[in-house]
């Protein structure tokens, strides 16, 4: 059993037994549990009782022993845990509560989202927070099953459902191979530039913030380039006008898809 295992038995959170997060965890958080890193869990647990809860930040305090820890809870919370460890009391799909916590731990090393679940809360969080995770650091979303389950907004039966929180972080494949589009009409985002893995584990999602600059070898500015001298301009021209076509498909094929056709 690994240390972070025997913390979470000793401790009692449902990260290793009811779930299996521990072992994923370890994977990219070991190199750094002796580092002055900061962490955010949303979702402290035990519902409306002020004394209840906690259990994971108690995991996370013993782990990173030099490490800062911030939690956050929908409900009020009076635990003392350790002066490493602040609590605070606010929804996690407000920007406004959120804002206190960067406010005071400017950037965070990983930040778990372990909050309601509810798939639009994951991605409002995300979008919020991940600005503010420090170059290297790591997401991860928790108890992703409920991107099936319909009274969380999920949809088993479509699969496709763009509303859907795993639905979403798919998204981030395709962003961080934007430079391998061949379409010079597709606009960069902060997602495409700074982010350079996600993994997708059982009821997991881990996603990896870096800079992305690895360049294609077969684009250029997502366009193929025009090898070769004969007739080179009237090439690069059909070319250009090809992909305007494959754009203005694209505009009405999203159209239709608008309409529900």
């Amino acid at each position: 059993m690994s240390y972070l295992q025997e913390l979470a038995t000793k401790y009692k959170t449902d990260k290793h037994g009811l779930h299996f997060y521990t072992h994923i965890y370890e994977k990219y958080m070991q190199s750094k549990k002796n580092e002055n890193i900061n962490l955010l869990e949303i979702g402290i647990g035990g519902l409306q009782d002020s004394q209840k809860g906690g259990e994971s930040l108690r995991m996370w305090n013993d782990y990173f022993v030099s490490g800062n820890i911030y939690g956050l809870d929908i409900f009020k919370k009076d635990l003392m845990i350790s002066d490493k460890v602040k609590i605070y009391q606010g929804s996690q799909s407000s920007k406004k509560d959120l804002m206190k916590i960067i406010n005071d731990a400017k950037q965070f090393d990983f930040i778990v989202d372990d909050g309601s679940h509810v798939c639009s809360d994951q991605v409002n969080s995300f979008k919020i927070l991940f600005p503010y995770l420090k170059d290297g650091g790591y997401y991860f979303v928790e108890d992703i099953q409920t991107s099936y389950i319909l009274s969380d907004g999920g949809d088993a039966f479509n699969l496709n459902n763009p509303k859907t929180a795993i639905n979403y972080f798919k998204s981030m494949i395709d962003k961080i191979n934007f430079v391998e589009f061949e379409n010079p009409y597709a606009k960069q985002d902060y997602y495409c530039k700074n982010i350079t893995e996600i993994h997708f584990y059982h009821n997991l999602i881990v996603i990896k913030k870096d800079q992305n600059n690895e360049q294609s070898n077969l684009l250029t500015n997502n366009k193929k380039i025009v090898h070769g001298k004969n007739f080179l301009k009237v090439r690069k021209i059909v070319k250009d006008t090809k992909y305007f076509l494959h754009y203005l498909r694209s505009l009405f094929c999203n159209f239709l898809d608008k309409l529900k056709f």
